[in-house]
């Protein structure tokens, strides 16, 4: 393994695209006298004419001494491998909130240099290290790496770039290659499987043929992943920009079930379920043009289909519409809770659910608080999207579409024109003994 330094002007890596917290961080390590390079995705993306969606930092410097350079403004994480997270308050000129800009916290994540050397003790049965707090040098943290596209250390300070395993060759080549034995490494941390297909796809690259024959027989060790881990894997997928390319992957690459619980449910099976794929394709061509997207969007659309279908069922059974949906939500908490989804967010997604209740049976009484919920943006994109599926009364989506649109002269002549319309049956009030325990509102 030979070093390489390279300058980065050969490269055409401007710091202009670099944060500006991530500098600042890395000049006060220096300043200190420690190493610091932006590593992995932040270099990688630069190399690759992309703009990174955020910079790691990797130093010389342990988690405590980084802790007492940034002093209140950090704070040390992790269990399996500490880490510090650095912050900054910045003022975003792009988000006005009474008439003053908003101040949104950037986190900068800064990791000491990796040792090779892992102690039997901290492996679990299947081989995973599951403790890794052991530092070392940087020719020590290169092989540690997963990619070689990934083992690039670059200094913004002296501009230059060190490459110990090839990876600018491979950059060049657009080809991801495992570090060392892919097998071997696949072994360590079986969710590396997933994370070479999802920046194939993501960048545009080829897996090598060597760090992707062992894929086909390794994938089952995915499941003795945590699901906590996998729902943070399930969400980089939705979240990557080529949600839609990385599902059809993952169905073709066959994975065992129950190693994603809830993309299982919805698009691993004969017929993925095409409302959510839908939302999915949205979501990636929003991401293309603007990184904020709604998690409660998201993943409201994808488990629609389970509640719909429910609801369906339990209409037949006799009871009131609103009852019948209270209990299609009730039924899905347990499986949300599995797939990792929090209390917290399935309320939120709750709420979204709810009201595409209130968009199909309105009550003109209620329209306009209807139209200022807090998750009425989230739940109007997701009835957008039923409607586009055939799933609405076309007539009553024209109309609320109207009714957002309209002065107060047109409402309230949209709302006496409402019950004609449509000729909507009110949802019975009576209150009926429910046989699941209601959704937290």
């Amino acid at each position: 393994m030979t070093k390489k330094t390279i300058a980065a002007q050969k490269y055409n890596v401007d710091n202009s695209r670099i944060s500006a917290d991530a500098l600042y961080v890395i000049e006060k390590l220096q300043e200190q006298g420690h190493d610091a390079y932006i590593v992995g995705g932040g270099i990688r993306d630069l190399l690759l004419g992309k703009q990174p969606k955020d910079f790691d930092i990797v130093t010389s410097a342990t988690p405590e001494m980084v802790r007492k350079v940034f002093r209140r403004n950090s704070i040390i994480i992790g269990r399996r491998f500490k880490i510090v997270h650095v912050f900054f308050d910045n003022m975003n000129p792009n988000k006005i909130v009474n008439n003053r800009p908003i101040v949104e916290r950037h986190i900068i994540e800064v990791s000491t240099y990796r040792s090779n050397k892992v102690h039997k003790h901290t492996l679990s049965e299947h081989g995973r290290i599951m403790i890794d707090n052991n530092y070392g040098t940087q020719k020590e943290d290169v092989i540690r790496r997963d990619f070689t596209i990934n083992a690039l250390y670059y200094d913004p300070v002296a501009e230059k770039i060190i490459d110990y395993q090839n990876g600018l060759k491979d950059v060049e080549n657009k080809c991801i290659k495992v570090i060392g034995k892919a097998r071997t490494r696949y072994i360590e941390d079986p969710v590396r499987m997933l994370r070479a297909i999802r920046l194939s796809i993501k960048l545009g690259l080829t897996i090598d043929k060597d760090s992707l024959k062992p894929i086909e027989e390794l994938k089952h060790l995915l499941l003795n992943e945590s699901r906590g881990r996998m729902y943070e894997e399930m969400l980089k997928i939705l979240l990557s920009g080529y949600s839609v390319e990385c599902i059809h992957a993952l169905i073709k690459l066959n994975l065992p079930h129950n190693t994603f619980s809830l993309l299982d449910k919805v698009f691993f099976k004969p017929t993925p379920d095409q409302l959510a794929l839908n939302i999915l394709a949205k979501t990636d061509l929003r991401l293309k043009e603007n990184p904020d997207v709604s998690l409660v969007f998201i993943l409201s659309g994808i488990l629609w289909s389970n509640i719909y279908n429910d609801y369906q069922e339990l209409l037949t059974q006799g009871d009131s519409a609103r009852q019948s949906f209270y209990d299609s939500i009730a039924m899905q908490k347990d499986f949300a809770y599995y797939c990792g989804i929090a209390k917290n967010m399935f309320n939120n997604i709750s709420d979204v659910w709810l009201l595409q209740l209130d968009f199909e049976f309105p009550n003109v009484k209620k329209v306009d608080k209807i139209l200022s919920s807090p998750r009425f943006r989230q739940a109007w994109h997701l009835y957008t999207s039923r409607h586009e599926v055939g799933q609405v009364d076309p007539k009553l989506y024209q109309w609320w579409n109207s009714y957002m649109e309209a002065d107060n002269a047109a409402k309230i002549k949209l709302q006496e024109e409402l019950n004609d319309l449509m000729q909507i049956t009110k949802p019975a009030t009576k209150k009926k003994r429910r046989r699941y325990n209601t959704v937290a509102q």
